[in-house]
């Protein structure tokens, strides 16, 4: 990699690691009517076990936001303070206007949650209507006002016959499951919907319609959803991801804006190659024009690089190699970028973190 580059790369790391750790923290007094989620340099875990480090974001009111992250990154322990299941064990975790250490009663009456698994939150023998009065009631709600948010839900997510709202719920398919549940979520009208990997188990024309179902219910209801998924085919529904890894926030924004902050505003080329070699594989990641490199199916890649002028350098120095290509431009999407942090730069960032934290409590 070319010292260009490589100074580049190292541009982007910093404005990731400032950009996570020094997000703004001067409004104070809009927190309640802003900002639906408000963590300040949260750490949590569990007794004297810290999983989660030094969290710092801001999710604006009718955001969906995805968390994303391989198993043991954080991302549970987080959603778990998030709803005030467990208390921050230092800084400050406001979700839905309310501090979760101090009245986390006040934040549970003002969520919704889905879990992954429906019978964890559906009463099987009970119709959808029945379900939605039983859970309402939890929150003084009265029954002529639950069955009317009730079908207005069901109705918002596709399931507009009255056969849905009055059948025992286990007669209902896999997807009409699902959407009951997502229903009994949003029965006390929450602040923020929090959703547990809503299309796990899906078939894939469903995990679309569900995905499609929550967009048009944000829309209506101006709800905040946070999707905790291992499906980052959620992401393209939302505004905002939030990804974790080692038990810190590696990266936040905006998915799109993300993805064209890749090197060439997020283009690149897909080559494919005839029985190439591991030694032929290495020879091209030696390139000093290709700054990153993708497997995207059996000996092909996505190669990225800085402009034009950068990509016929690549030909003509694949050419000198004698490796033959099929190759066709191609714009990365959020899959591609996340791919990218998570195999060059995110145990970059982690250490980083990890670094500032040594030498911050060193300065103590």
């Amino acid at each position: 990699m070319g010292k260009k580059i490589r100074r580049e790369v190292s541009n982007r790391l910093n404005q990731i690691v400032h950009s996570i750790k020094d997000t703004d923290v001067t409004i104070e007094s809009k927190n309640k009517i802003q900002y639906s989620l408000d963590l300040r340099k949260v750490y949590a875990g569990y007794g004297k076990t810290t999983v989660l480090h030094d969290v710092t974001l801001q999710v604006e009111k009718g955001s969906i936001i995805a968390v994303i992250g391989n198993s043991g990154a954080g991302k549970t322990t987080g959603i778990r303070c998030m709803t005030a299941q467990i208390k921050a064990q230092k800084g400050s975790c406001v979700t839905a206007g309310y501090d979760v250490n101090k009245v986390p009663e006040e934040v549970q009456l003002r969520i919704g949650y889905v879990p992954q698994l429906e019978y964890l939150s559906l009463y099987y023998d009970f119709s959808a209507l029945d379900n939605a009065l039983f859970f309402g009631r939890n929150f003084g709600t009265p029954d002529k006002i639950i069955k009317k948010r009730c079908i207005e839900v069901m109705k918002t997510l596709g399931l507009t016959k009255k056969e849905f709202w009055t059948k025992p719920v286990k007669k209902l398919s896999g997807g009409e499951k699902k959407r009951v549940s997502i229903m009994i979520g949003l029965i006390n009208n929450p602040e923020i919907l929090f959703l547990d990997e809503p299309t796990t188990g899906l078939d894939p024309h469903l995990r679309i319609e569900v995905l499609n179902f929550l967009a048009r219910i944000n829309h209506k209801f101006k709800t905040t959803m946070v999707i905790v998924s291992h499906d980052l085919e959620c992401v393209d529904y939302c505004n905002q991801v939030m990804v974790f890894a080692q038990g810190y926030m590696v990266d936040f924004g905006n998915p799109r804006k993300l993805t064209r902050s890749l090197p060439n505003s997020g283009k690149a080329i897909t080559m494919r190659f005839h029985n190439l070699t591991p030694d032929e594989e290495q020879s091209i990641e030696k390139i000093p024009e290709v700054i990153y490199k993708l497997h995207v199916g059996r000996n092909t890649f996505k190669i990225f690089y800085e402009n034009e002028a950068s990509l016929s350098i690549i030909f003509s120095k694949l050419q000198e190699l004698g490796l033959e290509s099929n190759h066709y431009h191609s714009n990365c999407v959020f899959l591609d970028y996340f791919r990218v942090m998570s195999v060059y730069n995110y145990n970059k960032i982690v250490g980083q973190r990890k670094l500032e934290a040594t030498k911050e409590e060193e300065s103590k």
